[in-house]
């Protein structure tokens, strides 16, 4: 027991002379207000740290400054950089702006153009078109039409037309050039229209004055129209048709006729000397539903 007192007194004692003489460690630096607080940022005042990691601190503290400055400078230049950018794209978009406003006005004058353009070539078309039928009229103004006549097999057509003038209309036989039918009878159509070609428009203008006369009794007289004219006066007949029936059923005198006016290109309904409606054959031509021969 003895021996074992001995060695723990040995031991402590040991241990007393080695804490003895080892180095004493600093003690940790005291926490601040922040640390205490548990602050993302602790501060450590130089002064509370030895001196051998102080100069270690100002190196790091000087070594973080240079960063912050070296990356501070490198945004600045990238944030010049940007404003440069930025600067060059709002000139450009500047003249992007001038340039479709320049072409907007462009395209609105073309637009102008274009329409007023539009309005010359179709008054162009109708002036050739009326010209076209104009001159077709006139080539065709000798020519008579009468509708309603019998067709008889190997009839004699300058026979048949001067007992027509003399025997309907009361007038002497007249020059002609040609007499012919305008097509083969068929069951649809048995008394195709008679076509004649005066050598006198003076005899010419007095048959188509007394074929008024002949309404009412199935035979017809009015002039060698060209197509388009004849659809423009084709197209008055229904309205002419119910103006009659109105005025008979009415029991009223009216007077109603299509006249097609001299040197002109349209068919006109007249009731009691008023026109009533007219159709210009020229639009029936642009909107092709005739065409010009």
């Amino acid at each position: 027991m003895s021996k074992r007192n001995r060695h723990d007194r040995g031991s402590s004692s040991s241990a007393d002379e080695r804490s003895s003489s080892s180095p004493k460690c600093p003690p940790p630096p005291a926490k601040t207000s922040r640390m205490a607080t548990g602050g993302s940022e602790a501060t450590v005042t130089m002064n509370a740290l030895p001196s051998e990691l102080q100069s270690l601190a100002k190196l790091i503290l000087e070594q973080t400054k240079q960063q912050q400055e070296a990356v501070g400078d490198r945004l600045s230049d990238q944030i010049k950089i940007l404003d440069g950018k930025v600067d060059s794209l709002s000139t450009e978009l500047t003249a992007v702006r001038e340039r479709v406003g320049s072409l907007e006005a462009a395209a609105d004058w073309n637009n102008t153009e274009i329409e007023r353009l539009q309005r010359e070539l179709q008054q162009e078309k109708r002036e050739r078109i009326k010209s076209d039928l104009l001159a077709e009229r006139y080539s065709r103004k000798p020519d008579i039409i009468v509708r309603g006549l019998p067709y008889r097999r190997e009839e004699n057509c300058v026979l048949l037309f001067n007992d027509f003038v003399s025997g309907e209309l009361g007038l002497d036989p007249v020059g002609l050039v040609a007499v012919h039918r305008l097509s083969q009878p068929t069951k649809t159509r048995p008394n195709p229209p008679l076509l004649a070609r005066l050598i006198n428009l003076h005899d010419r203008d007095r048959v188509l004055r007394e074929g008024r006369r002949l309404r009412g009794t199935g035979l017809a007289v009015h002039e060698h129209l060209p197509p388009p004219l004849q659809a423009a006066r084709a197209k008055l007949v229904p309205d002419r048709d119910a103006a009659t029936t109105k005025a008979r059923e009415n029991s009223t005198v009216c007077k109603v006729s299509i006249w097609v006016p001299h040197k002109s290109t349209y068919a006109v309904l007249m009731v009691n000397g008023k026109e009533q409606k007219r159709v210009d054959a020229i639009d029936l031509v642009l909107a092709a539903n005739v065409k010009p021969t």
